[in-house]
């Protein structure tokens, strides 16, 4: 696969990251991630966007790298081996490191969660990076962010070593990256980038929004599509725009018609509506939003897109939204990515006594 081949092709891997850096960059299209996709601009019967499942995509990714990891051991290496620190009691990272450590043992790759209360000094914090750099057990280091105010964490990803920077947010990494250099890609960059070349959508002279300038985020997504095709590390050939929360509104909307994709990861939900989407566009929302629902009294994880909104025929692909039963999966319009088949958001795997048992929450596959 010769997108692929840009993730792993640095000499500077040190054995047994290959396949962890491989699924690092594919996790996020696993089966609790939903997404949708359409192959035409407009459909004959109907003014809504078109709705594609993307799990057929998520198991085909899986399928490959397990065999990657499979392969990598056949020939007499290590199992990979993925430690995350998790510092704090956020509900949101403890949700998200969950579904990491399982996605990594879905495909065989080993894995611990080293647990560090909020109040722990970053000098404490830094000696542990240290030692975990120089645990040969250890391929791939991930700090699940954010961490507590009291911590630089540009000061805590600096202090992995580069090639066990699962996350890609060592300075060097990203400098790579910005260089058209092969290099450990930003795990959400490496999803939207994976989707777009899967599912066909051309960037080659396209016009490009991305709303959100993170250095996690918008701005690894930004570099990818900008690159040129013909470099050590090829890129999309796109002309991007990027805006972000302080982009006027008005001037947001003339950027947005005339993108051919929109790629939104500013934070803000509902910012973009339907009416500022052209008809045929790509739509691709990694928004994460927690808001409070009126009707429910429950707090809710939502995208930047206003998904209800499209009266046009965008092609709409739809990441990262949690289970609004919490049960450690996705929805996707209310619908569980792990229950699409039933056509109705029940997400109550933990209580789920039908022969749908597939959610990796508390219920057994």
């Amino acid at each position: 696969m010769a997108a692929a081949a840009v993730f792993f092709s640095s000499s500077a891997l040190r054995p047994g990251l290959a396949p962890l850096r491989r699924w690092r960059a594919l996790s996020l299209l696993a089966p609790w991630v939903d997404y949708s996709a359409s192959s035409s601009p407009r459909s004959a019967s109907s003014d809504e966007a078109t709705i594609f499942s993307g799990t057929k995509l998520a198991k085909q990714v899986l399928k490959e790298v397990q065999s990657d990891v499979e392969s990598w051991i056949s020939f007499g290496n290590k199992r990979p081996h993925l430690t995350v620190v998790l510092v704090g009691d956020n509900p949101a990272s403890h949700i998200y490191v969950r579904n990491k450590i399982k996605a990594a043992a879905a495909v065989g790759i080993s894995s611990e969660v080293i647990l560090r209360p909020k109040d722990i000094s970053q000098e404490e914090l830094l000696d542990m990076m240290v030692k975990l750099n120089k645990d040969s057990t250890v391929s791939g280091i991930l700090v699940q962010l954010p961490l507590p105010d009291h911590i630089d964490e540009r000061t805590v990803c600096n202090a992995i070593t580069l090639e066990k920077d699962v996350d890609g947010f060592h300075i060097m990494n990203i400098g790579r990256l910005c260089l058209d250099q092969p290099s450990i890609i930003p795990a959400t960059a490496s999803a939207v980038w994976e989707i777009i070349k899967r599912t066909g959508i051309q960037t080659f002279g396209k016009n490009v929004v991305v709303a959100g300038r993170s250095k996690n985020v918008g701005m690894p997504i930004s570099m990818l599509l900008h690159t040129d095709g013909e470099h050590e590390r090829p890129g999309g050939d796109a002309t991007v725009t990027i805006t972000h929360r302080y982009t006027p509104k008005e001037q947001l909307k003339i950027h947005t018609q005339l993108a051919d994709i929109v790629i939104v990861a500013a934070g803000i939900p509902k910012l973009i509506t339907g009416d500022m989407v052209k008809e045929g566009a790509a739509v691709i929302d990694v928004g994460i939003n927690y808001i409070h629902n009126t009707l429910s009294g429950k707090t809710e994880l939502v995208g930047d897109v206003d998904f209800e909104d499209y009266t046009e025929q965008p092609k709409l692909l739809k990441l990262m939204q949690t289970c609004l039963e919490e049960h450690y999966s996705y929805c996707i319009n209310g619908l569980c990515a792990f229950h699409s088949e039933l056509r109705k958001p029940i997400c109550k795997c933990r209580k789920l006594k039908s022969p749908y048992k597939v959610c990796m929450g508390e219920t057994a596959l």
